[in-house]
C-alpha cells in the first residue's frame, strides 16, 4: 500500500489555509517520504507507506532524546495525526540548503570538501557512540544481521536476475558470497546508526560551501557502523580518509571490506527498487547505472 499525494495535498491546504501554492515546494523524489516546505520555513513531511509511518515515533523520540547531542544540525520533530485519515506526519523547522550532490561537492574547493568531511566523521563517530541500551529503549531495532543480507540478496534474485545479463548476475553472486564469507568468519560490529547517508540527506549551504546538517533519521537503527559511510567514498577517496580522522570508534580489520560490498550493491537494490514502482524510465536508467558500476568495478579490478 502507498499513500497518495493527493492526500498530504489535502492535509496541507487544512494546515496551511492561507498560502499559496507557489510558496509550497514539494520534494518527492525520495523512496519513502513527501516532503512539503512551507514558505521556506516550515517542513511537513509524510511517510509514502504503512511501515514508514510506523517508524515515526521511533524517530522523533531519538531525536527528542539525543538531537542536542549531535554536532551538526538535525531536525527536531513533532509528530501529528491527522483525524481525517490517520496518518502520522511530522513538522519541523526547515533546515536551509540543497542536497550534497556529486554534481554540488564538484563545486567545493579541496579545503571545503575536507571541513565538510570532518563534519560528517564528528557526526558519525558521535551517533555510533550512543548507548545501544537506550537507544533500544526508545523504539530503534536491530536488523542488520547476515540473515536479513540473505534475505535481501534472494530478493534480488528474484526481482532484479530476470532483468539483467548473465555476467552481471555472476558479479552480484560473487559480492553477495564474499560478504557472507566475511561475515560468517568475521562477525559484524553493531551500533547505533543513520542508514542513510546519502546525498539527499546531506545538506549543504551552496554559497558559503559549508555543510548544513544531517537529515532524515527514519531508518535509524542497530547495525553495522560501516553501513554509514557506504556512499562517502562517491565524493572522493580523500573524502573518505577525512572523515575517518574525526572518527574515533572502533574499526575492525573488515571495516573496509563491508563498506565496500555495501557501496557495491547499492546499484542493485536502485535497481530493485524501481522494479517494484514497475517505473520504465527509471528501470532502464538503474539498469545502466548498474551496467556502468560493475563495468568500471571489473576494470578497477583486473588492473590491479
Amino acid at each position: 500500500m502507498i499513500f497518495e499525494t493527493k492526500v498530504f495535498q489535502e492535509i496541507i491546504t487544512g494546515l496551511y489555509p492561507n498560502i499559496s501554492t507557489d510558496r509550497i515546494q514539494i520534494f518527492d523524489d525520495g523512496w519513502d517520504y513527501v516532503v512539503f516546505v512551507i514558505d521556506g520555513q516550515k517542513a511537513v513531511r509524510f511517510p509514502r507507506r504503512p511501515d514508514y509511518a510506523e517508524k515515526l515515533p521511533v524517530e522523533v523520540s531519538f531525536l527528542n532524546h539525543f538531537g542536542d547531542q549531535l554536532p551538526v544540525s538535525v531536525p527536531r520533530l513533532t509528530l501529528y495525526t491527522d483525524e481525517q485519515t490517520d496518518l502520522p506526519y511530522v513538522i519541523y523547522d526547515f533546515i536551509p540548503g540543497i542536497q550534497f550532490k556529486k554534481s554540488i561537492s564538484d563545486t567545493f574547493s579541496k579545503a571545503e570538501l575536507r571541513q565538510v568531511a570532518l563534519q560528517i566523521g564528528s557526526f558519525l563517530d558521535k551517533l555510533h557512540s550512543i548507548s545501544i541500551e537506550k537507544a533500544i529503549k526508545l523504539g530503534v531495532k536491530q536488523v542488520e544481521s547476515l540473515e536479513t543480507w540473505r534475505n535481501k540478496f534472494e530478493k534480488i534474485r528474484q526481482t532484479v536476475f530476470p532483468h539483467i545479463s548473465k555476467d552481471e548476475q555472476n558479479w552480484s553472486i560473487s559480492i553477495f558470497e564474499n560478504f557472507f564469507e566475511t561475515v560468517r568468519k568475521n562477525p559484524m560490529p553493531l551500533t547505533v546508526i543513520h542508514s542513510d547517508i546519502m546525498p539527499e540527506h546531506i545538506i549543504v549551504n551552496p554559497k558559503t560551501h559549508t555543510l548544513s546538517g544531517i537529515i532524515d533519521f527514519g531508518d535509524i537503527e542497530i547495525g553495522d557502523p560501516a553501513y554509514d559511510f557506504a556512499f562517502l567514498a562517491k565524493y572522493g577517496k580523500d573524502f573518505l580518509n577525512w572523515t575517518y580522522e574525526n572518527y574515533d570508534q572502533p574499526k575492525d580489520s573488515k571495516f573496509e571490506t563491508r563498506r565496500q560490498f555495501y557501496l557495491d550493491r547499492l546499484a542493485l537494490t536502485n535497481l530493485e527498487h524501481s522494479i517494484g514502482l514497475s517505473n520504465r524510465a527509471t528501470i532502464n536508467k538503474h539498469k545502466t547505472e548498474l551496467s556502468g558500476y560493475i563495468s568500471r568495478a571489473t576494470s578497477f579490478s583486473s588492473s590491479r
